[in-house]
């Protein structure tokens, strides 16, 4: 049922190249993700992108557009790794029980068989990207609260180990590094799902369709680049909005505002109110910019590892 072109690797390759991967294409586009970050925390609206990427250097010169990076690839590498895994795994484990319990009972003509196949496919890995995704952003979230703080430009937030001791010091307890978590969870979730699903659909349906060159290279370059692409545009359209929530909500009772959010729902409907659908889609061009490069780039670098990696594999 999987395509031919999927190939199965084993468990530790596609952890390193997924830790590898992810954590190399996000620390090259890290100067954008900054401009994001600080355009969904909403204290800076006054000003456009160019004068938020003038602010930022001013305040803190060409390396604060790296700020919160280092904590971002001690984080990425275990999210990106444990991500990875689980989503690999859990596709060919549901393709093998699909294949064994569900196929054997249908009996289509060939289109019609084709295209069950291709949506059994897209809800699998819909799937296997959802429980991925949730399982690792439960394990390094506490990480992601400190980055936040790091990333938001608020002066007492000033290093890693002095973020963690503010971030303790306002309960005196570790709530407030699971702050968000369920927000995020939702945000992150859909984006995962859908970016996961969306390339590798598209991308191997490319490579098995005659009008592109025959040429194994070029065919899996353009693949790679069109699926990828895609896979960014809609988990942007789809999870933007919650994953300015989920910043919101992570930086609560802090910055200008000092406002405080119930949930996520409050959020979206507070910041819509106040700013309307630009609100919940702030820096949602810089971030297509950033996310497309970056999705291209990582399935890149993952399958580049994978491909280096299997050599060092025991058969």
């Amino acid at each position: 049922m999987s395509s031919s072109s999927e190939k199965k690797h084993a468990p530790w390759v596609n952890a390193v190249a997924g830790g590898l991967g992810g954590t190399a294409a996000k620390s090259l586009l890290s100067p954008f993700q900054r401009v994001v970050v600080m355009q969904q925390l909403g204290d800076h609206k006054e000003l456009g992108t160019w004068q938020l990427v003038r602010y930022i250097k001013e305040q803190d010169g060409w390396k604060g557009f790296w700020k919160g990076n280092l904590t971002s690839m001690i984080l990425r590498v275990p999210y990106s790794g444990i991500q990875f895994v689980l989503y690999s795994q859990l596709k060919f484990f549901f393709q093998d029980i699909c294949e064994r319990y569900v196929r054997p009972r249908q009996g289509h003509a060939a289109g019609v068989h084709h295209r069950i196949e291709t949506l059994e496919l897209f809800i699998m890995k819909c799937g296997a990207g959802g429980i991925s995704a949730t399982v690792a952003g439960v394990a390094v979230y506490p990480g992601e609260v400190v980055r936040l703080r790091l990333m938001s430009g608020e002066r007492k937030f000033n290093g890693i180990f002095n973020t963690i001791r503010c971030i303790y010091g306002e309960t005196n307890s570790l709530r407030n590094f699971y702050r968000g978590l369920g927000a995020s969870l939702i945000q992150r979730v859909p984006d995962l799902l859908i970016s996961f699903a969306t390339y590798e659909t598209i991308k191997y349906r490319l490579i098995e369709m005659e009008f592109l060159s025959s040429h194994p290279s070029y065919k899996n370059i353009v693949a790679t680049v069109v699926g990828g692409g895609a896979a960014a545009l809609a988990s942007i359209l789809v999870a933007f909005p919650l994953d300015v929530a989920k910043r919101r909500i992570g930086m609560s009772g802090q910055g200008k505002s000092k406002v405080v959010y119930a949930g996520v729902r409050d959020c979206l409907r507070r910041v819509y109110a106040q700013e309307g659908i630009r609100g919940w889609y702030a820096g949602a061009r810089v971030e297509a910019i950033r996310c497309v490069p970056q999705v291209v780039l990582m399935w890149f670098f993952i399958e580049g590892c994978q491909q280096f990696l299997t050599g060092y594999c025991v058969h």
